[in-house]
């Protein structure tokens, strides 16, 4: 899968997508990357990818 991902802060909640204006919440996506997982959030309407810094430790 080929995609851009957009950084993001989150500055009190992220529900909105900054691209499209989409309001319902977000897909979620996990990268492995080394020993972590990198969690992404993929809008359901524009399908733009979005990395707010989270990650997940094994």
């Amino acid at each position: 899968m080929d995609y851009k991902v957009q950084h993001v802060t989150i500055e009190d909640e992220f529900k909105v997508c900054p691209s499209c204006g989409y309001k319902d919440g977000f897909h979620s996506l996990l990268k492995k990357e080394q020993d972590r997982f990198k969690w992404f959030f993929i809008c359901p309407s524009c399908h733009e990818v979005f990395d707010v810094g989270y990650t997940v430790e094994m």
